[in-house]
């Protein structure tokens, strides 16, 4: 399970791996192993779920549960293991429905609360990723209390960066879900900041979609984002994707500042 969770951070390995049957295998170690390949197999899996076509895999092979029974009473390793897949396979609409059906909202929370530093960044992610593709796992998070432990997390002093962002960005989505829950001042600022800083393992583009998702909706406040900088920020990041050819980018962000009330950012035209 070590080797093959080494093999996997190479593309035509994963591709490879799954195509032998790699990955009904490793949910089986998951499952029924031995501590440390309980760990290896789940983060075999993890990695093998940063594909599309590998995440719908793991879950036809019962990996969801599995993970799920991992990351609620596993070691702290295969905590943080099973964390990181499932939040790569809540990148998947039903996974996501059937993570939040097989009780992993809970699970989850319950690791964003308790969990070590990492398990807690990766359960905020996991989290962030089911409310933003599947429409209504919002309402298991808020059930479960998920946002008192959000919010404290996202406000937490001795919590890292990126623990932070993790937490923020989930509660942004909560915000672009729910019309009655308003996102607060610190979680708007601190995924503005990134985007004046430089791509890292996808947080400034998570926080991009998460900004622009709470802009749109019916939840967004304009007199907030103009005070928190936001409207700026938009602006300036149309005219960015614009010069940059990522035109559905640009358009989205001009959509976002129309439902803010502003108008849309005059870009130049090709000659």
């Amino acid at each position: 399970a070590a080797v093959l969770c080494n093999l996997a951070i190479n593309d035509d390995n994963s591709v490879a791996i799954a195509a032998a049957g790699g990955i009904d295998v490793l949910v089986s170690l998951a499952r029924d192993g031995i501590e440390g390949q309980k760990a290896c197999a789940a983060g075999a899996l993890r990695i093998l779920a940063g594909n599309d076509e590998h995440r719908v895999a793991i879950a036809a092979a019962g990996g969801i549960d599995v993970l799920i029974a991992l990351a609620r009473d596993g070691t702290e390793a295969q905590k943080g293991e099973a964390a990181g897949t499932l939040r790569n396979l809540a990148m998947n609409h039903d996974n996501s429905v059937a993570i939040a059906a097989a009780g992993g909202i809970e699970v989850l929370i319950s690791l964003a609360r308790d969990g070590t530093e990492r398990q807690k960044e990766l359960a905020a992610g996991a989290l962030s990723n089911m409310i933003e593709v599947a429409s209504g796992t919002h309402e298991g998070v808020v059930e479960a209390g998920g946002v008192a432990v959000l919010s404290s997390l996202a406000q937490e002093a001795g919590a890292s960066d990126d623990c932070k962002l993790a937490a923020a960005i989930a509660l942004v989505y909560l915000a672009s879900s729910c019309p009655d829950l308003a996102a607060d001042d610190t979680c708007l600022s601190l995924l503005l900041s990134r985007l004046d800083q430089p791509e890292e393992n996808g947080w400034r583009r998570d926080s991009i979609n998460a900004l622009l998702a709470l802009a749109t909706s019916s939840s967004a406040c304009a007199e907030q984002w103009h005070r928190v900088g936001g409207v700026a920020a938009l602006q300036a990041l149309a005219r960015e994707t614009a010069e940059e050819g990522v035109e559905r980018q640009a358009e989205r962000c001009d959509e976002a500042l129309v439902s803010l009330g502003v108008r849309r950012v005059r870009r130049r035209t090709a000659a």
